[in-house]
């Protein structure tokens, strides 16, 4: 099923172990979890590797950096979670992936990046990751993250 989107089910584009949807009205995007585990298995080094060949956008620099993400969680219906980051939103949802500074509900259970805002400042991204965590929370998901 790696070649349909977690979220809306149409058909996926593959960069490397990344899948973007391409329907216009979805923005999902999932990495294949096992392939992505494997590789880092048989090299912790190979990072840099997986971002180039998903076409990953590289870090921006500067103030205005920062996004905010909301990612798919299996386990119960309408489950999300909420974070900020200072890399770019796939990269993140990498790093969750792989454990690196990731919430034990975003490594475990993550499925896929349903969307993300920005770029943006730190500070616009501060105000704005509770602001949507609450946002879905009235929209009945169970939010996590979203400090």
């Amino acid at each position: 099923m790696a070649d349909k989107c977690r979220i809306c089910g149409s058909n996926t584009k593959q960069s490397g172990h990344l899948y973007r949807c391409q329907s216009k009205l979805c923005s999902g995007v999932h990495w294949d979890k096992g392939k992505v585990k494997k590789a880092f298995r048989e090299n912790p080094e190979v990072l840099e590797k997986l971002l180039l060949e998903a076409e990953v956008p590289a870090h921006i620099k500067g103030k205005i950096s920062h996004f905010v993400y909301v990612l798919r969680l299996k386990g119960e219906l309408n489950a999300s979670y909420v974070g900020m980051t200072g890399l770019h939103p796939y990269a993140r949802y990498l790093n969750h992936i792989r454990g690196y500074r990731s919430s034990h509900h975003a490594k475990r259970r993550a499925t896929a990046l349903i969307t993300f805002e920005g770029p943006m400042t730190s500070e616009a991204a501060k105000k704005r990751e509770p602001k949507l965590a609450e946002e879905l929370r009235q929209n009945a998901h169970t939010v996590y993250g979203g400090h």
